[in-house]
């Protein structure tokens, strides 16, 4: 198997912490020709990052599917739990982590690059910012599903998440909007001492820096 991504591809770091939790041995390669080019079209139509290509040749762009598809087949350590209602509980937090957080997170950026950005499309974004981390904060209070011991594949969305926030917090991009949610913050320093965790924040530091 091949996992396409770059270490600084906000999307491509939920998978390479499944990858890493799980010890499943693969080749993590960046596009060859980079994104957009006609030798990564040939292999990935959809032309985006992560790309997992399996060893019969099918192709699977999309996170969230990649890191399924993982979990069933390499179920050891597992990274959901076994009853339906829990597993219902991550993918709700997982879905917010990725769409209402992470997805956010990544315009932000993009917008804090262009010197003629529209402030009025710079803070709907970030209101809708504010908005997922609220609704994480629900689910890491009220239901704690990925404050357990256990890694799931909510953390690991919503982990990379919240720290790509914080460092647009530390770079004085954005207001500390993590202050009045401080539950989230502690999450993030329990999670990130998961090794694997551990491990694709720093491929991540390293890629922005």
């Amino acid at each position: 198997m091949i996992l396409y991504s770059t270490n600084g591809s906000p999307y491509s770091a939920p998978v390479r912490i499944v990858v890493y939790a799980k010890h499943i041995e693969l080749e993590i390669a960046e596009p060859p020709g980079g994104l957009g080019s006609s030798r990564f079209s040939a292999i990935n139509p959809v032309g985006t990052i992560p790309c997992l290509v399996l060893d019969d040749g099918l192709v699977l762009p999309e996170s969230a599917a990649i890191m399924e598809y993982l979990e069933d087949a390499f179920p050891e350590p597992a990274l959901m739990p076994a009853s339906a209602r829990a597993r219902a509980e991550i993918r709700v937090l997982q879905r917010i982590s990725e769409l209402g957080v992470l997805h956010h997170t990544v315009e932000l950026r993009a917008l804090l690059k262009d010197r003629s950005r529209d402030e009025a499309v710079f803070n709907s974004r970030l209101t809708r910012l504010l908005r997922g981390l609220a609704s994480a904060d629900i689910y890491v209070t009220e239901k704690p599903v990925a404050a357990d011991p256990d890694l799931s594949l909510a953390d690991c969305h919503l982990a990379p998440a919240l720290f790509l926030v914080t460092r647009l917090i530390e770079a004085g991009s954005i207001p500390d909007i993590l202050s009045s949610r401080p539950n989230l913050g502690h999450y993030l320093e329990r999670r990130r001492r998961h090794p694997a965790i551990e491990r694709v924040l720093g491929e991540i530091a390293g890629a922005i820096d």
